[in-house]
Formats: structure tokens, sequence, C-alpha cells
């Protein structure tokens, strides 16, 4: 049975599980979601899932975007079985029902839903991960992921649990969240040490950096990924404040997408 894998990931978290799950199930396709933003038609397999992280206990702004705005305009009769996959280092929240929301208004019922505990590369609240911790929530993740794709392979049933006030938390919290982090690139600076290479510019998700005479400038359409903060190979982006040390690349999940050229 074929399987579309559509994801979004900032440091790299959630497209290293999406490739291996592609890479266990088989036959399988991984589609980044920022890459299909352009409204251009796209062809449902029988299987489909979306593997994205956690932001504040709701999916990320582009992923709803994405369900709203693109998914729910296509053909969704082709789909028999639909799976969700969230990478996350302590709290859902409210993830999956948000998910499980969108999709059903979208035209398509959740079949199943599942997480991984990842690193947290969010530096205003968690410092970053060492490589040994870094080591060990791989490692972890890869045994919870091959009974993941065991149980995706057999189309198996494991609905989300509703946690209480679930509605309100959807209808009154998720967009508040999704609007501060797209101010938050507002919070960035640029050092001196930039060297005008553009990673940030070509692979931020949401299009939210553009390059002024030769340095990054970002607008209000951030998605909260951190990734131009965490990659940045000269560390030139800042916050305006005190944050959490550390930076996480995440070489180990061999993410190198960028959207621009």
């Amino acid at each position: 049975m074929r399987t579309t894998l559509f994801c979004f990931t900032g440091t790299g978290n959630s497209y290293y599980i999406a490739k291996r799950l592609a890479e266990e199930l088989g036959d399988s396709e991984v589609r980044m979601i920022p890459s299909l933003m352009d409204g251009q038609p796209i062809e449902m397999t029988e299987q489909v899932g979306f593997v994205f992280p956690v932001y504040k206990g709701f999916p990320p702004n582009l992923v709803s975007h994405f369900i709203q705005e693109i998914f729910a305009k296509q053909d969704l009769s082709p789909i028999k079985y639909l799976f969700l996959v969230s990478t996350r280092y302590k709290f859902g929240a409210y993830t999956f029902q948000a998910m499980e929301t969108l999709l059903r208004e979208a035209g398509a019922l959740v079949s199943y839903a599942n997480h991984l505990t990842m690193p947290d590369g969010y530096v205003k609240l968690l410092a970053a991960p060492s490589e040994q911790k870094v080591d060990e929530l791989y490692g972890k993740a890869e045994t919870k992921l091959k009974g993941i794709a065991l149980d995706i392979k057999a189309e198996k049933l494991r609905l989300p649990l509703r946690p209480p006030f679930s509605r309100l938390a959807i209808n009154h919290f998720m967009l508040p969240i999704h609007r501060a982090f797209m101010d938050g690139a507002l919070d960035f600076r640029v050092t001196d040490a930039c060297t005008s290479c553009g990673l940030c510019y070509r692979m931020c998700p949401s299009d939210n950096i553009e390059m002024q005479e030769g340095k990054p400038s970002f607008d209000r359409a951030c998605t909260g990924c951190l990734g131009c903060y965490h990659r940045c190979p000269a560390q030139a982006i800042e916050f305006t404040y005190r944050v959490k040390p550390g930076r996480y690349p995440n070489t180990r999940s061999t993410y190198h997408m960028e959207y621009r050229t």
C-alpha cells in the first residue's frame, strides 16, 4: 500500500522520523509541507501520514494552514488510513485534538496517533540538548519508531485521547499562540559575525526572511521553528534577550532542506 508522509520540521527531528518511517513502511514518499504551499494539486495515496513537531501544545501554524488552505481542497477520496506522528520532548497537550479537528473539518478522519520523544531546541525555555542526550533520545526513538511502523502497516486503530477542555483550548488558545509565534522573529537580531551566506533565507519554511544589504531581515510570518537560530553556521542570529544556552544544529538528522534559491 502506498504511503504519503506530509512533514514539517524546524531543526530536523520530524524530518528524520518521516524519512525513517518511509524506509520502514516501504513504497512511501516524504513530502515537505513548505514545498506544497503553492496550491498545486497533490495526488493522495491509500495511506497518508502527518509527521510534525509540537509547538507549545499545538501543531505548528504552517501545518494548520496547510490543512485548511491546501489539503482540504484536494481529492481525499483515495485515503483509506490517516495517521499522525508528532515529535516532542515533554508534553503533547492539545496537539492531536487540534489536528483531529482540523482534518475532520477538511474531510478526513484520523485512524492512528502516536508520538516520539525527541531533543528540544526551544531555547526560550530549555537549554539546547547535549550530544549525549541527543544520542540517547534518538536511540530510544528508533526502537519506538519500528513499533509505530508495524502499527501503521497493520492499519491499527489508535485514536487520540481527549484531555479536559480540548474544544475550549483549540478555540481560544491555538490562534493566539500561533500569532505569538508569527511575531517571534522580531526578537531576533543579527550580529557582525554574519557572513551573508544566505542559508537562513533559503531554509526558512515560512519565507519570513529577506536578505537586505547582505544581512537577514525578519518579517512577522515566523512559524517559530528556530531553524535559522540553530542552523546558522556563524551563530550570528541571536535573541534580543537572554535565552537558555547552546545551539542544536542537529547534524544527526541529515536535514539540509532549502526552500528558496
